[in-house]
């Protein structure tokens, strides 16, 4: 009873303070902003979208949170199985959908590995979560093989499911739970064609080559049968397979939104030509010099990103296949004009070319990369950094450069691009503005024993102001006793970009929108309401930062994904800031405009007790917490926070192994493929150490 209604002080403190823009009494859903909504702005109020009853689990912070455009449908991952998932005890996958309360159906098919155990992998859902790709060695449908590799697209409306392919090998099911970096690539709009990646040999019509054999190849699984990609002109297939092309860029659209287009290369990494497909043909390569004498010649290329459409892609080259566009430089192909430019005319001669392609709008007007070059006004060459760029209509504009400490010398560590094109999120722990101080209370890692490095800011970048500022750094009075900006104390995060998993496609949360909303997290209090000093939700819009979440609770909130229009904002949280979440595990919340649900605020229980009867201690733990938890000066130290501490040891180790690797092979190669990719997995692990060592740091408290 005292926790009870400790809790119902907590929910409803923030009702005292003033509230936002729109008051509760001018909002048609002033009833249901209580508790910690009724501070929200813009007649906003908080939903709980994950279950209560979680079998003492959590929601995974590790997987991403996916919505759907219309903000009533939202997936997520999670650290034990409920809501009736038939996969592993040890997490699950699950979609909740927005009715009078919301509800929570998990999407994992049923699977058992060799020894009888319950196997999981991480199940991929469309745009709008109608459908579902995943794996199992179970035959739940005619034409599957029990204990082979099986495919399946689930209908999320209905629940059945659809056989897209079957091997009798293992090694199809390992490549789509994620070994090897997960075979899903993309989709058409309609989930009717599923386009994948994999090294075993799937069967394909006879009409058809055969796959290259024991290398990549990519398929088209479609009307329950797999079509092979990668094949030549003339019908062959080059020994070599196919390469996919860089994997951490958002919305590359290897597949049109149709399903008639689709863009492959030969060979690794610079190896081959690159090629499209377009109505299961394929004729003359993309990447063809047009340059003197070497006109008409089949050159290496790199894919960088395409439109939605196929239409428009953007690649790179070390070969110069247009004269005056330098070496490894970035064209731009018009498949319905056969046309291709070069979208830089003439590089500085002797300086370095495109190293990354970062996005693109989905008409293909805007295109975001990097380069050492100095190629726009303000730019000067970057010596162990890189330039940020943005080209649109022929011009090009300078962003920012990273800075040579640091090891961002191909990608930025963080970006999102909104659709239209014109706003560019990105996270760096480079100072990208003069605003951006570099503060004495970034925190190292003693675990990875590196030098005092700046902390990560984000930033978010407007091309028609064409301004970068720093939206994660705190404008205040300082020491001076004047307004100034003043340092960041700890790591920020583009929102969502941090969490996403591999194999999951192109498709990342929604971090920068056409509405010019870019979304972050950071420690940094750049609100008169966020006082608990850990993590927090911001939406950066029209020139301020708002709080997404509450800013009061002692554990850190993080951003999951937001509608396309940004009316519905989802992210992470331990506080229960609705009445029905009476736990202290991680839950999926929804920032919602004119949101609220009555059935999430139910009457107050009737006391079980009165007067006398209701005196005496329990040594039962309060309800709610896990079996073996124990209370201490009023808060929870379950036994799991020592295993917390000695995994959050482990994680920096590995980042430390994984960092000096990096360095070794950047040390020796420069900046090659195999160092970038060591770079992002060390960036990816140091982030991962420092967020263990966080909850190691806060265990036991409540949140």
């Amino acid at each position: 009873m005292r926790r009870f209604a400790v809790l119902l002080a907590v929910l409803c403190l923030p009702a005292a303070l003033a509230a936002g823009p729109a008051g509760a009494a001018e909002c048609p859903n002033a009833a249901l902003r209580v508790g910690p909504s009724a501070v929200l702005p813009g007649c906003r109020a908080y939903e709980m979208v994950s279950p209560v009853e979680k079998s003492d689990g959590n929601v995974s912070s590790t997987m991403s949170v996916h919505a759907a455009p219309s903000g009533n449908a939202v997936s997520f991952g999670s650290t034990a199985s409920f809501a009736g998932s038939p996969a592993s005890p040890l997490g699950g996958t699950y979609i909740a959908r927005r009715g009078s309360n919301w509800a929570t159906e998990a999407v994992d098919p049923p699977q058992f590995n060799h020894s009888g155990l319950l196997i999981r992998g991480t199940p991929v859902s469309s745009p709008d979560l109608r459908f579902s790709f995943g794996v199992s060695s179970m035959a739940l449908t005619p034409g599957a093989q029990e204990g082979g590799s099986n495919l399946y697209l689930r209908d999320n409306a209905t629940g059945s499911r659809t056989l897209l392919a079957a091997t009798s090998g293992t090694l199809l099911a390992l490549e789509t739970s994620g070994a090897g970096g997960g075979s899903f690539l993309g989709a058409s709009a309609d989930w009717s064609h599923v386009l994948i990646g994999s090294r075993e040999a799937l069967p394909v019509s006879p009409s058809e080559p055969a796959p290259a054999a024991g290398q990549e190849n990519l398929y088209d699984l479609t009307g329950g049968t797999a079509h092979l990609v990668n094949v030549l002109p003339g019908e062959t297939v080059d020994p070599a397979g196919a390469h996919i092309g860089a994997n951490n860029t958002p919305y590359r659209h290897l597949i049109s939104e149709d399903g008639s287009r689709t863009y492959f290369q030969v060979g690794g990494f610079g190896a081959g030509p690159l090629y499209l497909r377009e109505d299961d043909t394929t004729t003359t390569p993309i990447s063809v010099s047009q340059n003197g004498a070497e006109a008409g010649q089949e050159k290496p290329a790199e894919f960088g990103v395409a439109t939605p459409d196929g239409s428009i892609v953007y690649f790179t080259s070390f070969s110069e296949l247009i004269e005056g566009a330098g070496s490894n430089a970035l064209y731009r192909y018009d498949v319905p004009a056969e046309e291709l430019t070069a979208v830089i005319a003439s590089p500085p001669a002797g300086e370095a070319g495109v190293r990354g392609v970062l996005g693109a709008s989905r008409d293909g007007s805007y295109v975001y990369f990097t380069s050492g070059a100095a190629l726009a006004e303000g730019a000067t060459p970057a010596s162990g950094g890189v330039n940020f760029y943005v080209s649109h209509d022929g011009t090009i504009k300078w962003i920012a450069q990273s800075e040579p400490a640091s090891t961002e010398y191909s990608f930025p560590q963080q970006w999102s691009v909104s659709p239209d094109g014109k706003v560019f999120g990105v996270a760096s722990e480079s100072a990208l503005t003069a605003e951006d101080v570099l503060s004495p209370a970034c925190p190292t890692d003693p675990y990875l024993n590196n030098q005092p490095e700046h902390c990560i800011d984000t930033y978010a970048y407007e091309y028609d102001a064409n301004q970068l500022k720093c939206v994660s750094c705190k404008w205040g009075v300082g020491p001076t006793g004047i307004s100034e900006w003043l340092p960041g104390r700890g790591f920020s995060e583009l929102g969502g970009q941090g969490t996403r998993e591999s194999g999951m496609g192109d498709e990342f949360p929604h971090a920068a929108l056409d509405n010019g909303t870019v979304f972050f997290d950071t420690p940094n209090s750049l609100s008169s309401r966020d006082v608990n000093g850990v993590g927090d939700v911001y939406a950066w819009r029209e020139g301020t930062s708002e709080l997404v979440s509450t800013g009061r609770g002692e554990q850190p909130s993080t951003f999951g994904d937001s509608t396309p229009d940004g009316s519905d904002v989802f992210f992470l949280t331990k506080q229960q800031l609705v009445k029905q979440d009476t736990d202290e595990s991680t839950d999926v919340y929804d920032d919602r405009e004119l949101g609220g649900l009555a059935s999430q605020w139910p009457p107050e229980a009737e006391p079980p007790c009165k007067g006398e009867g209701c005196r005496g201690a329990s040594s039962s733990p309060p309800a709610g917490l896990p079996q073996g938890a124990a209370t201490v000066a009023g808060k929870t130290a379950p036994r799991s926070c020592t295993a917390i501490r000695a995994k959050a040891k482990k994680a920096s180790r590995q980042a430390r192994q994984l960092g000096k690797r990096a360095r070794r092979s950047a040390k020796r190669n420069g900046a090659d493929a195999q160092s970038r990719r060591l770079h992002r997995k060390a960036t990816t692990a140091r982030k991962r150490a420092h967020r263990i060592h966080q909850k190691a740091a806060t265990c036991g408290r409540k949140g």
